[in-house]
This record gives C-alpha cells, sequence and structure tokens, in this order.
C-alpha cells in the first residue's frame, strides 16, 4: 500500500512532536483542518496495513502515535514538488534564497518553488521584512535586481549561519534543503569529502551535526564569494595565517568543490570557523596549549569552590573538556554564533548545576571580556554533571541555600564563604541583596540572612561576622532541628583532668584552649535542617546612620511617609506597595500612628510588601499634621516580618519615647551622632 506524501508528513511529525493540537498541526503543515484529517485517516488506513498502532486522539492531549516507523518504511521521498511547505519553512527558503542566488528573484521564482499562490508569497516577503527589520538587513525589490538583501557583509554570514543550523535540525529539512541546494549535490559530496580529509590530518573528529553544518556553511560562502559578497579583513584573524588549519582550508578551497575564487580573507573565516566547531575527539596534546589548559584548571576549581565538591581525575578531566573547550575559546573570543538545541532542557532539568557553572565561567568572562552565553555554558554544565555522576557525587540530594546580605561585598563574600565552609553539604547557590533576594528565580530551602525578612523557606538569621561561638551555637541548632538532639557539649576540663592522669601536661592553659577551639571547629557532615526562630535584633541593628534622616520640612502627612520610608525602599527592605499601604491604612483608620504627641510609627501589614524586618526614622524641623489635633516631627516607619521578630526593639524603642526628656534632645538636636547616642544606649536596655 502506498503513503502519500502529505499523510507521511504528518506521521513524520507526530514521531518528533508525540502529542499535538490541531492548531500545532495546521501552523507546522500550513494544511486546513479538514486537509488534515483526510490525510490522518489515510495514515491509518496505512499504519493498520503495516501492522502498526493506528494515530490516537482525545480532547485533552490532541493526536499521539507511540510507534516508531524507518524512514525508508513511508515509501515516500519529499521533494520541493509535492511537499506543503509550512509558514516557517517558507521564511526560511525565502530568506536563503535571496541571501544565496546569483540569479534575479521574482514572486513567480517563489511561486513555482513552494506551490503557493502570488497573494500567499507576497505576504510572506512582507513578514519576512518586518521580521528581520531590526537584524541591520534590508529586504528590497526593484525590477533590475529582484529581491536582494541589503546591508554588511559580516552580519549576512552571522544570519546564513543560524539559518543553516535552523534547516539542517528541521524535521522537514529534505525538501527545504533541495529547494535551496538540490542542485549542488556533487558539490556537497565533493566538500564534505575535503572536510573529512582534515579531519584525517589534523587528528580530529567533529560531530556529525557540525560536520553537516560546515559543509553547508562552506558551500554557502563559495555561493557570497560568486555573488562579490566580499568580505571585510580582520585584523584578529591574521595570526591564523600561520596554522596548519588554514593551510588545508587554503589548499581544499582551490579544489574542485569550490567555483569561486577564496581570498585571504575568507579562508581565514573558514578556519576560525573550522576551529570553532564541535569535536568528538581531538589528539593534541592539552598542555601545548597553556593559556587553555591555565583557563579549564581556573574554571574547575572555580566550580569545585562554588558547589563545595572535589572532582577527581581532574587532569583526565580537563583533558576531556579540553576537545569542548577549544572550539568553545574561538567561538567566544571572535564572537561566533552557538547553538545547542540541549540548553533549555539542560536548564530545566540541572538549574542549580547549571548556574553554579555559569557562575564558574567568570574566570573565562575575564579573560575574554565578553560574557559566555547560555548555550556554551549549558554544554559545560553536562560535562560536569556527567563527571559528578560517574564518581557517585550528586547536588540533587544536597539543601539548597542562598544567602542575603545587605552589608556590601567585603562581608557577604566573607559570610558566605564561612557558611561554605561550616555546612559542606548545603548547596550555597548565591549571595544576594533584600531586593535581589525578592526577585530570585531558583528554588532554594534555606535562607541565612543577615536580617529578619519573609520568607517561605526556612530562615537562618546570623550575624555578618560569625565568631567561633556563633558557629558552635548555630551548629547546635542544625543538629536539633535536624536530628532532634544537639550534640553534648565536652566538659574539656573534666577532659584535661583525665587527660593528666595518664600523660604529663606541660602547657595546660594552651592545650584546653586548642581542645576548646577544636570542640567549636568540628563540622558535622550535615544534608538538610530548620530553624524556627533566632535571635530578635536591637534597636541600634534597625535604627542607623543610613536609616536616619534630618528634614526641615514636608508638605504633608503623606509625603512625611514617603519620606521617611524612601532608605528602606533603596535598600529593598520594603517594596513601594508598603509605603502606599501605609497610607491607606491611616486613611481608612484615621491616625491612629501617633502614639505620643509628636511621635508617628506608620507600619502596614508584612504581606503588603514587606521583604526584610527594618526600621527608619525622619525627624523634622516643623511639624506636620496628621489629623488637626495631631502635630508630628518624628515618624518612625516599623516594617515587621512576622508577630515576634521585631519586638526586642520594639520595646526598646517605646522605653526610649517613654522619657519625655530624651523626645525634647531629639527634636532640639540637627547631629545624627547625638540621635544615635540614644539608641545605642537603649539598645543596651533589656526587654523585660
Amino acid at each position: 500500500m502506498f503513503l502519500d506524501e502529505r499523510s507521511a508528513h504528518l506521521l513524520r511529525l507526530l514521531q518528533h512532536s508525540p502529542i499535538s493540537k490541531m492548531k500545532e498541526l495546521e501552523a507546522q503543515t500550513g494544511l486546513t483542518r479538514r486537509q488534515i484529517q483526510y490525510a490522518l485517516t489515510k495514515a491509518n488506513d496505512w499504519l493498520q496495513f503495516q501492522g502498526y498502532e493506528p494515530i490516537q486522539f482525545s480532547r485533552e492531549t490532541g493526536y499521539s502515535f507511540s510507534g516508531t516507523i524507518k524512514d525508508e518504511e513511508l515509501n515516500v521521498k519529499l521533494t520541493k514538488r509535492n511537499y506543503i511547505f509550512s509558514e516557517m519553512d517558507r521564511e526560511r527558503v525565502f530568506y536563503l534564497l535571496i541571501l544565496l542566488s546569483e540569479e534575479e528573484l521574482s514572486v513567480y521564482h517563489f511561486q513555482s518553488l513552494t506551490g503557493i499562490s502570488r497573494n500567499t508569497v507576497l505576504k510572506d516577503l512582507k513578514r519576512l521584512k518586518e521580521i528581520h527589520r531590526d537584524k541591520a538587513l534590508k529586504i528590497q525589490y526593484s525590477k533590475q535586481e529582484g529581491y536582494v538583501v541589503k546591508g554588511e557583509s559580516r552580519v549576512k554570514r552571522y544570519v546564513i549561519e543560524h539559518l543553516v543550523h535552523d534547516v539542517l535540525n528541521s524535521p522537514n529539512r529534505e525538501p527545504i534543503m533541495e529547494c535551496i541546494w538540490g542542485r549542488y549535490e556533487s558539490r556537497i559530496i565533493a566538500i564534505r569529502s575535503q572536510l573529512e580529509k582534515i579531519e584525517r590530518e589534523l587528528g580530529i573528529t567533529f560531530t556529525d551535526e557540525r560536520l553537516h553544518e560546515l559543509t553547508y556553511l562552506f558551500l554557502c560562502t563559495d555561493q557570497l564569494i560568486g555573488k562579490g559578497e566580499a568580505l571585510l579583513a580582520d585584523p584578529s584573524w591574521e595570526p591564523f595565517v600561520t596554522t596548519d588549519e588554514y593551510k588545508m582550508v587554503e589548499e581544499m578551497t582551490k579544489t574542485d568543490a569550490f567555483q569561486s575564487a577564496w581570498s585571504e580573507t575568507e579562508n581565514l573565516y573558514a578556519t576560525l570557523h573550522l576551529l570553532s566547531m564541535n569535536r568528538t575527539k581531538d589528539i593534541s596534546p592539552l598542555k601545548d596549549d597553556e593559556i587553555i589548559q591555565q583557563l579549564l584548571e581556573e574554571i574547575v576549581e572555580e566550580f569545585e569552590r562554588l558547589a563545595f565538591v572535589h572532582l577527581k581525575d581532574k587532569e583526565q578531566l580537563c583533558q576531556q573538556l579540553y576537545v569542548h573547550f577549544k572550539p568553545a575559546y574561538h567561538r567566544l573570543r571572535y564572537g561566533l554564533p552557538q547553538m545547542n538545541p540541549m540548553t533549555g532542557r539542560v536548564q530545566k532539568v540541572y538549574p542549580e548545576l547549571h548556574h553554579l557553572t555559569k557562575k564558574s565561567m567568570w574566570v573565562l568572562e575575564k579573560e575574554l571580556d565578553c560574557p559566555v552565553s547560555e548555550e556554551e555554558v549549558a554544554y559545560f554544565t553536562i560535562y560536569f554533571g556527567g563527571w559528578l555522576r560517574r564518581q557517585g557525587t550528586t547536588l540533587d540530594d544536597r539543601k539548597r541555600a542562598i544567602v542575603v546580605c545587605p552589608n556590601g561585598i567585603g562581608i557577604s563574600n566573607i559570610l558566605i564563604y564561612t557558611l561554605r565552609e561550616l555546612f559542606p553539604d548545603i548547596l550555597f547557590l548565591d549571595v544576594l541583596s533584600v531586593r535581589a533576594a525578592a526577585d530570585y528565580t531558583l528554588s532554594y530551602d534555606l535562607v541565612f540572612s543577615t536580617v529578619h525578612m519573609r520568607t517561605n523557606a526556612t530562615l537562618f538569621v546570623v550575624p555578618p561576622i560569625l565568631e567561633m561561638q556563633d558557629k558552635h551555637t548555630l551548629r547546635q541548632q542544625v543538629m536539633q532541628q535536624l536530628y532532634g538532639y544537639t550534640a553534648e557539649s565536652v566538659d574539656v576540663a573534666a577532659l584535661l583532668k583525665l587527660i593528666s592522669k595518664y600523660a604529663t601536661i606541660h602547657e595546660q592553659d594552651q592545650l584546653e584552649k586548642a581542645l576548646q577551639s577544636k570542640m567549636y571547629d568540628r563540622t558535622p557532615k550535615i544534608t538538610q535542617f530548620s530553624l524556627k526562630e533566632a535571635e530578635k535584633p536591637v534597636l541600634e541593628e534597625l535604627l542607623n546612620m543610613q536609616t536616619i534622616q534630618l528634614q526641615p520640612h514636608v508638605s504633608d502627612w503623606k509625603e512625611g511617609i514617603q519620606v521617611a520610608a524612601k532608605p528602606l525602599v533603596d535598600l529593598g527592605t520594603v517594596e513601594d506597595r508598603y509605603v502606599d499601604a501605609m497610607i491607606e491604612a491611616i486613611e481608612t483608620n484615621g491616625p491612629y500612628v501617633v502614639i505620643t504627641p509628636g511621635v508617628a510609627i506608620p507600619h502596614a501589614r508584612p504581606e503588603q510588601g514587606v521583604r526584610s524586618l527594618s526600621m527608619s526614622l525622619l525627624k523634622l524641623d516643623e511639624a506636620v499634621d496628621f489629623a488637626p489635633d495631631k502635630p508630628v516631627r518624628l515618624i518612625i516607619i516599623l516594617a515587621a516580618v512576622d508577630n515576634d521578630s521585631h519586638l526586642r526593639a520594639l520595646i526598646q524603642l517605646t522605653q526610649l519615647l517613654n522619657e519625655p526628656a530624651n523626645i525634647e534632645e531629639i527634636l532640639r538636636t540637627s547631629d545624627k551622632e547625638i540621635l544615635m547616642e540614644y539608641v545605642h544606649k537603649y539598645s543596651k536596655e533589656e526587654a523585660e
């Protein structure tokens, strides 16, 4: 039984995309609903005749086909004469033809190739112009030249590289390739043969996809040279003239496989692409390339540091990475595109591993002074992930943590380094500001923060600098929450007494200090933990020189709240909507926030925009009325994250404000330092 082309094409689509809705099939094929239903009926007849399970349909999932059919079994050759081109197919065909063709192209040419109407061709060309308007290339038409692409030759090469990749990786590549390169079959075979010869001479093996890509890319280059599309010289390419790759390319482009006369610049362009294509084998030793060797070693060390893992057999790992890294280095250095179809999947399946790999790439970014693309990072992620699995190490079973510290990059780096040392089995993803933490996209289980903050994850509030006793206390809390008990404290004095029975102790004080330090510094292996409470901060931890303002006046109480809250908005501890919520609360409930004559403490609910526990203070020279009988000169913003973490500081603030003499002195002063002396004094008062 013979299967027609349309039905065969639908079967191909369903094999590549197991579940498809009718709208998806219409978009991919350019067929109507009736045509698709008719073709699917014929396909099912053929499947039944061949002994396969039929195409299934359900309202929820659409059409699906679970079988696997070899291409040769379909008994149909997809050609440009009977293939139904989709909108995307036509876009690629039209654009490549306009870029590469030496003859004048008219609407008739596109009609004859694709079998569609004149109006459809004109609509496609109009859409193509719009889509690529921002790429520094313009599609133009004139009776003398037909359809042409105007713009820099280097940009055209870049666009062609992407189009070639897309076409060669399309499930519908055969009819598209026949449209564009159908008459060049013998040249394609000859160019591929030349490239395979270069592989043998260099001792390398390109991946199948990249060898295919390189073949068509060099054919396209030959076509462009034939059109007179000269490539401008790039001085940065000149050192490649002395390489073996250049000499081989120069010999290759003089063979009968190529019809145009290649300049030195064109040969250098080809050499660069030869060097930058991914490969599965490269026998050149890593040690012969000192720059790449050093970069690889630094990247691996940085990954180990960030992931807190030890990679075994690093020399062998670097040698394997070298096979990929050598072409990647040239791609990045010379701005060549890299398409990686696995990028999205790697980011989705291994988000933390991909993230840490990306962070370790700063070594390469610094060397090349350019960002490393997500596509390149994804390749490194695959290598690191494979090596970790090989040695039986995974990141999946480790708790993921972020560190939140608004104290600046220096202290932040010290803190995350200390925490990584303290908890090696926790995967620390990033150190962030409060604002950045609110917008963080990766998932995490734990937050180590120097400020109280709102989070659904387990929160640890820690000092910016962890002293020995802080580390010990934190470990004790971890043990309690993780295992339900704490490690018993060691009685060092009793231990010394026991040792003295069987040994002579020459410097007892020094030994006692060393033992005590060792007890505190002992790091248990921890894979998960939580902490329900943390020590409540004192007043001076919230009110400081950065969050205190002295102003002459404001126009009204609303502006007073906005000005008073500005330091917190700038720090990122509250969102703008929290300011609006405080104003709305007063408009609704009246000036209840005026707690004592001259003093107001505006606040709203935590869920209305509080990111972390914070306070700010605004002192005015001229009072502002919160109501006709309620003038205020001190506006203290309170942003609480829960019901109790702010209570200690609030009680201390209340004690300060309960003394009328304190308020009078604060209102008289124009010096922040004097105000801070009061804050410091009452921060030392223990709350009842």
